[in-house]
């Protein structure tokens, strides 16, 4: 008869604030999973009213879009009002402004996660942060791009545009990039000094 003799090294307690880290994380992972699953419903819904919606209520014009129960304001052009082509050429848009904040979600749900795991300082955790830069540099940019192409092919409605808070988010997107890039750089030196050992 064979003993198994377990050699592996006994599990050592975590520590307090590495449990912190874990409790704070996996709650910061369902919030995140949560605004994830409630923005690609939104976008959907956008996608729907944007393709079958027929009423008054919703309105676009020179300074954004209005809901509303009375008449559409002077200068407003009610969605039921739009023609077909304005519709097509608006949905890419839908999608552009959407985008960045599902995918910022889609990251910071995998970056909490990952920390909810105790992986910290690691490659992985460093590309999702550098691709949370990304997707803020693209959503502050977003909105100057689809203007442009809106306006130059004359299907521009929402002439609201620009807004400090894009400038503000440029700004935080090339900030948390650089963070990323600090990351992995201090990642790949543990490595090293852990290969001299």
């Amino acid at each position: 008869m064979a003993a198994i003799v377990d050699i592996s090294p006994p599990q050592t307690a975590a520590p307090p604030s590495v449990r912190k880290i874990r409790i704070a994380s996996r709650g910061l992972e369902w919030l995140f999973a949560g605004l994830l699953v409630a923005f690609v419903t939104m976008t959907a819904v956008g996608f729907g009213l944007l393709f079958f919606y027929h009423g008054t209520m919703i309105a676009f014009g020179p300074k954004g879009g209005v809901i509303s129960a009375g008449p559409v304001p002077a200068g407003y052009l009610a969605l039921r009002d739009w023609r077909f082509d304005q519709r097509l050429a608006y949905a890419p848009v839908w999608l552009a402004r959407s985008a960045p904040t599902i995918g910022l979600f889609w990251c910071l749900r995998a970056l909490f996660r990952l920390y909810g795991d105790a992986e910290v300082f690691t490659q992985r955790t460093a590309r999702l942060i550098r691709w949370m830069g990304v997707w803020l540099l693209v959503d502050a940019l977003a909105p100057l791009l689809c203007h442009l192409i809106l306006s130059a092919t004359g299907y521009e409605i929402d002439k609201a545009w620009a807004h400090m808070t894009s400038v503000q988010e440029a700004v935080l997107g090339a900030i948390v990039f650089v963070v990323a890039l600090v990351m992995q750089a201090g990642h790949e030196i543990e490595e090293d000094r852990e290969g001299f050992i």
